[in-house]
């Protein structure tokens, strides 16, 4: 399941997540140990969608991202988005997030 903190670490910098995963919980992202992001839960329908709101702290710019899956013949396709608030350039969003997708590839699919 890519929503357990083990998983998120594997994808995710390193941070591993930590939620419940239903409407309005609680999301903390933690990484070696310590807690760097907090948010909530936005929506939650599993296990198609989740989306939720993540700062690293009160004041901090929010990141907002969806995660869309669905099956198809060769196995799941799988959409991130993100919208970063405080930012208006689409190329720092996906040179950030880039990355995270290519390592979730690499991870399903061993590529």
């Amino acid at each position: 399941m890519l929503t357990t903190p083990e998983e998120t670490r594997r994808f995710l910098f390193g941070i591993s997540l930590e939620s419940t995963w239903v409407l309005g919980a609680p999301v903390t992202g933690w990484l070696g140990g310590a807690p760097v992001m907090w948010g909530e839960v936005l929506f939650a329908k599993r296990p198609q969608r989740v989306s939720y709101v993540l700062a690293s702290g009160p004041g901090h710019p929010q990141v907002y991202a969806t995660w869309e899956m669905a099956a198809c013949d060769d196995g799941a396709m799988v959409t991130l988005s993100v919208c970063e608030a405080d930012t208006d350039d689409g190329s720092q969003v996906e040179a950030a997030w880039r990355p995270v997708v290519t390592r979730l590839e690499t991870l399903l699919w061993g590529r």
